[in-house]
């Protein structure tokens, strides 16, 4: 069951995302909602608790969703080396789940044993 409410949920996500989002008109706040409301639909369908689930955007913000996007950054980082880019949208990113989530964020050093510290 889970996996066809998963499906289905990732299918909807899609087909939304296909959609122009710009705030600026009532269809694109519409389609936001809709994209948000869609992404509560999937964190449910995949058993994330609603504690878990950023009721505003959707978003999964359990632990297995930072360790992913984490594993993620540093797999980036690995494979394409450092650069500004990554700076930037690493600095970003984990402004993002400190802002969420900070009791994973404090000590979590997302580079280490990634960039020499000259490098950072």
């Amino acid at each position: 069951m889970r996996d066809k409410a998963t499906k289905e949920a990732r299918l909807r996500m899609m087909r939304l995302a296909r959609g122009r989002d710009t705030l600026r008109t009532v269809a694109g706040v519409e389609q936001r909602t809709s994209m948000n409301d869609a992404r509560i639909a999937l964190c449910i369908a995949r058993g994330r608790d609603l504690g878990d689930i950023d009721a505003t955007s959707g978003h999964d913000l359990s632990r297995e969703a930072y360790e992913d996007v984490r594993k993620s950054w540093r797999w980036n980082i690995q494979m394409h080396g450092w650069n500004e880019w990554h700076e930037r949208n690493l600095n970003e990113a984990v402004a993002w789940w400190r802002e969420r989530r900070p009791e994973f964020v404090d000590g979590d050093d997302w580079l280490a044993g990634l960039v020499k510290e000259d490098s950072q």
